[in-house]
């Protein structure tokens, strides 16, 4: 919704912990050309980006794309550019790189700036999953509502968006309920303030521990997303993975 909220730190760790929970093949990629900071959060470096991908399209194959990511925990990532493109670079079209992960990939999480321009608005149109990482501060609800509207106004469905509420406390900022009242939207899921654990993460450029109050949270958006394999019942039917990206057939 708004710089700061945490959407990068939500992308990582949903990108681990899809990893940790399915096994499946998982992507990220850091899709924001001007202030991508998925390479200082992981402590990773690469001399090729996601413009790269784009630049190569018509050559990629499997040791092209190979030599373009880097393994992390087990999660394949694509980072932005190290230096900030030039403003006079419109970049509009991701579906080189959406259509070369989508076979390559069970899951793609894409991490970008914001829902502003026609890059990220055709980023929100092929994903199967839109996140709206916002807080439950008032400055970051309005930046929110503005983002809803613009998605709106675009014709993004509201089906798609799925609102996740970051750095979660009860007794500071909107309740959950207020939230979704006001935003005419439901909250798809809370994310519990959780400083240290995640600072420590931060700091070591590692996922953050399933087993923390935030760590948790993730589980349960990876769950509700679907990625998450569970033990059949008795008498009910065993529900097959999704992806923030599916694979396309025809």
């Amino acid at each position: 919704a708004k710089v700061a909220c945490g959407a990068t730190t939500v992308a990582c760790n949903l990108a681990f912990q899809w990893r940790r929970t399915s096994g499946k093949k998982v992507l990220l990629v850091d899709m924001d050309p001007l202030t991508g900071n998925l390479s200082f959060l992981l402590k990773v470096k690469s001399v090729y980006s996601f413009l790269d991908a784009l630049q190569r399209s018509n050559e990629l194959d499997a040791d092209l794309w190979g030599a373009m990511v880097r393994p992390v925990h087990g999660v394949d990532v694509l980072l932005a550019p190290e230096l900030m493109l030039d403003q006079n670079q419109d970049l509009r079209d991701p579906s080189p790189i959406l259509e070369y992960a989508r076979h390559a990939y069970d899951v793609v999480i894409l991490d970008t700036s914001s829902v502003y321009t026609e890059w990220n608005l055709n980023i929100a149109r092929a994903a199967n999953e839109l996140l709206l990482v916002t807080t439950n501060e008032l400055p970051a609800l309005q930046a929110a509502q503005r983002a809803l509207s613009y998605l709106d106004t675009n014709r993004i469905g509201r089906w798609k968006i799925r609102l996740v509420v970051n750095r979660y406390l009860r007794d500071v900022g909107l309740s959950r309920e207020v939230i979704g009242t006001a935003l005419h939207t439901e909250v798809f899921e809370t994310l519990p303030s959780d400083y240290d654990a995640v600072q420590k993460a931060l700091l070591d450029g590692k996922p953050i521990p399933a087993s923390t109050p935030f760590g948790k949270g993730m589980a349960e958006i990876v769950e509700r997303l679907g990625g998450k394999s569970q033990p059949a019942k008795k008498g009910s039917s065993l529900s097959g993975l999704l992806g923030l990206f599916s694979k396309t057939s025809k």
